[in-house]
């Protein structure tokens, strides 16, 4: 007598390998998703130069709460072989405040730019970075709960060397 014993049913393998690509498709896809948060990358960057260095400003977000902040990083990069230099760089802001980290900040009743001291070796190449913070101004009722005196569209600028940078801000009432 000879038996054969069915192991697989085909149509049971069949959905089985429709259930795994699908499984396998939805997890490459949330992968993807996730791990591309580039849509949501609002940092801007604009750079100037001259014969002898590069300046390069970049803001985190264009986009800033009134009750929050956004960093702001100022690179000088040296684009010739050089001697010593004793410029100062100027960072300044329309709209808000900036608040130095490696360099003395300014007061917030301050309405100058704050004034860095730039350092780097004489080699091509070489870089001086500065980092901040972009505080908007603006004023707060308590009792109504509501903001106001504020600019809806500030600018955040650095000057080195005859080289000036600017770039937007937008300023929205937090949620």
């Amino acid at each position: 007598m000879n038996k054969t014993i069915k192991l697989f049913n085909l149509s049971d393998l069949l959905l089985y390998q429709q259930f795994m690509k699908k499984v396998v498709l939805t997890g490459l896809a949330l992968c993807l998703i996730s791990c591309s948060d580039k849509v949501l990358d609002t940092q801007q960057s604009d750079s100037g130069s001259n014969n002898d260095f590069t300046l390069t400003l970049t803001i985190s977000d264009d986009i800033v709460y009134l009750n929050s902040s956004i960093k702001v990083t100022a690179v000088i990069e040296r684009r010739v072989d050089g001697t010593s230099i004793t410029e100062n760089m100027m960072m300044d802001a329309v709209g808000g405040k900036i608040d130095g980290q490696n360099f003395t900040s300014v007061s917030s009743s301050s309405n100058s730019p704050a004034t860095i001291t730039v350092s780097m070796d004489n080699e091509a190449g070489s870089k001086f970075e500065a980092l901040a913070f972009f505080l908007p101004s603006y004023s707060y009722n308590t009792s109504k709960k509501e903001y106001y005196n504020f600019m809806e569209k500030g600018q955040v600028s650095a000057s080195f060397d005859n080289i000036n940078v600017t770039l937007p801000v937008n300023m929205v009432e937090p949620r």
